[in-house]
C-alpha cells in the first residue's frame, strides 16, 4: 500500500470520524504483523501452522514431537498451542530441521519455512484435510497405518484366512506405500529415504504380529504355534520378516515410532553387526527410562538412586539430559512429597483443580473411552466410590482427546465418582505412560502412591481397614 493512499485514507478517516481510524490502524497493523510473522517463517528456521481442530471448543491441542529423545521422557516436551471457541488456532514453531509432530493420531512432518493450513480430526486422519507449502506431505502421512493395530492388517480387520494370502497382502501394501511415496512432486531425499525405512518397519510390524490377530480375529483357541493356518509360519513369514530386518540398522530411524516398536526384533537379527552401536545405545537408555517407571509404581527410592548412577555413567548426553530430567520429576513425587496441582473440567465445563478436593484421600482413575482395560476396570472402581464416598474422593479423570466423546459416554450413567476431563500434558508431572492408571493421594495432599494399578482395589480396601482399625 503507498504512502499516498494511506494519507488519502487517514483525511477521509477525519472527515468522516476517528472512529473509522482507529478502525484503519488496527487493520493496517495486523497487516504488519501477519507480513513480519510470514517473513519471520522464511528467515528464521519458523513453520506455520494454522486452521481448525475439529470439535475442539476453546480447550486447546497438544502438539507433541516423535523423535527418539522425546520417547524417553515420555513425550512430556510437547508444546500446548490454544484455540478459540470454535477450534481455530494459529501458531509458529521454532524448528532447526525437518522434524516428525503428532497431534491426536495425526502424524505430520513440518520443516522449516512451511506454512500449513489444516483441518483436523484428532481421531480419524483420512478426514483432516491440508493446504499451503508442506501440505502434499501431511495428505501424504494420512495413510500411514497405525502402528499398534499391527500396522498393515490394521486391528486385524484386513487379516485374510490363508497364510500365503496374508504374506501377500502385506507385501503389495509396501509397494502400494512406496509408490505413493514416489509420486510426491516436492519432498526431500531424506524425507523419502526415512519414509521408505517406515514402510519397511510397518512390513516387519505386520508380519510379527499376524499370529496373534489371526487368533484373535477367527477365535481360535489353540496356542500361537498350534494353529492349523498358520503351521507354516516359521518356515514361510520368519525368514521374510529376518530378511527385511537384517542390516535395517540406522541411527535416523530411531525417529520413527514404528521402528522403536519393533526395536527388540530389530537387535534380535542383528546381533554382532558393527553398524548396531547406536541401535544398542538408545536401547538401553530405553531401558533405563522403563526402569524408572518400574521405580515409580514401587516407591523405591534406593532402585532410583541406582539408576541415577547407571544413567549418569551413559556417554550421550542428549539421551543422558533427557532421562536424568525424567527421573527428577519422578523423585519430586516419590511417596510422602507433596502432590502436583493440575487443572481438569467437570461436566458442567468448569475448570477445576486437582488441590480443592484436599483434606479427604483422594484415589484418580485415570482413563479414555478408547481404552478396554480401563472400561472393563471403571465399574469396579465406582462401587468403591459407592462404598466409600464419605471417607474419600473418587476423581474419574478422562484423557480422551476428544471431549465430546467423554461426555456423551457420560451421558443417561448414574456415577458416583467426580468426573473430570484433562489432557497427558495436564498430568505430565505424574509421568503417565499408559492408562489405565490409579493414584493415591493422602488426606494431607501427598503422594501415597504414583501407580497402584496393580490390585488398585485391594490398595483401597487395605487403606480403609488399617484406618478402621
Amino acid at each position: 500500500m503507498s504512502l499516498g493512499l494511506v494519507v488519502n485514507y487517514i483525511i477521509l478517516s477525519m472527515k468522516k470520524g476517528i472512529h473509522r481510524l482507529f478502525q484503519f490502524l488496527i487493520i493496517f497493523s495486523s497487516l504488519q504483523i501477519f507480513i513480519c510473522t510470514d517473513t519471520l517463517a522464511q528467515n528464521l528456521g519458523h513453520a506455520i501452522i494454522k486452521g481448525n481442530i475439529k470439535g475442539n471448543k476453546g480447550e486447546g491441542f497438544t502438539l507433541y514431537r516423535l523423535d527418539e529423545t522425546s520417547a524417553l521422557i515420555n513425550y512430556k516436551n510437547g508444546q500446548f498451542i490454544s484455540t478459540d471457541s470454535r477450534g481455530y488456532f494459529y501458531t509458529n514453531i521454532i524448528l532447526d530441521k525437518a522434524t516428525y509432530f503428532v497431534i491426536g493420531f495425526n502424524t505430520l512432518y513440518i520443516s522449516p519455512h512451511d506454512s500449513i493450513h489444516m483441518t483436523v480430526d484428532g481421531t480419524y486422519p483420512a478426514r483432516s484435510s491440508f493446504s499451503g507449502i508442506g501440505a502434499e506431505i501431511q495428505d501424504y502421512l494420512k495413510g500411514n497405518p497405525y502402528y499398534k493395530g499391527a500396522s498393515f492388517l490394521e486391528g486385524g480387520d484386513s487379516i485374510r484366512r490363508k497364510l500365503e494370502d496374508n504374506l501377500d497382502y502385506v507385501l503389495s501394501a509396501e509397494k502400494r506405500r512406496n509408490m505413493e511415496l514416489k509420486k510426491l512432486a516436492h519432498t526431500s531425499r531424506s524425507f523419502q529415504h526415512i519414509e521408505k525405512a517406515r514402510t519397511k518397519a510397518d512390513v516387519i510390524n505386520s508380519l510379527l504380529r499376524l499370529r496373534s490377530h489371526y487368533k484373535r480375529m477367527f477365535n481360535k483357541k489353540e496356542p500361537l504355534d498350534s494353529i492349523p493356518e498358520l503351521m507354516d509360519y516359521n518356515s514361510k513369514v520368519v525368514p521374510v520378516i529376518k530378511q527385511y530386518a537384517s542390516n535395517f540398522l540406522d541411527k535416523d530411524f530411531l525417529g520413527l515410532i514404528n521402528y522403536r516398536y519393533i526395536l527388540p526384533n530389530i537387535i534380535q537379527f542383528n546381533s554382532g553387526n558393527k553398524r548396531i552401536g547406536p541401535i544398542l545405545e538408545w536401547s538401553k537408555f530405553n531401558e533405563l527410562s522403563s526402569e524408572i517407571d518400574e521405580a515409580m509404581k514401587t516407591n523405591d527410592e534406593t532402585v532410583l538412586d541406582k539408576l541415577k548412577n547407571d544413567i549418569n555413567a551413559m556417554p550421550n548426553e542428549i539421551y543422558r539430559n533427557a532421562v536424568l530430567s525424567k527421573l527428577s520429576s519422578v523423585s519430586s513425587l516419590m511417596k510422602g512429597n507433596q502432590a502436583a496441582d493440575f487443572d481438569f473440567e467437570d461436566e458442567k465445563g468448569k475448570r477445576r483443580k486437582l488441590s480443592e478436593f484436599k483434606g479427604k484421600p483422594i484415589f484418580i482413575d485415570l482413563w479414555a473411552t478408547w481404552c478396554m482395560p480401563c472400561l472393563e476396570q471403571k465399574p469396579e472402581f465406582e462401587q468403591l466410590a459407592k462404598k466409600y464416598k464419605n471417607k474419600a474422593t473418587f476423581l474419574s479423570i478422562s484423557l480422551d482427546n476428544d471431549k465430546n466423546r467423554w461426555l456423551s459416554f457420560l451421558k443417561n450413567k448414574d456415577l458416583v465418582a467426580f468426573e473430570g476431563w484433562s489432557s497427558f500434558k495436564s498430568l505430565s508431572r505424574y509421568n503417565v505412560v499408559g492408562i489405565p492408571r490409579y493414584i493415591f493421594i493422602d488426606k494431607d495432599f501427598n503422594i501415597f502412591s504414583l501407580d497402584v494399578s496393580t490390585n488398585f482395589s485391594k490398595v483401597i480396601e487395605d487403606h480403609f481397614t488399617m484406618i478402621e482399625k
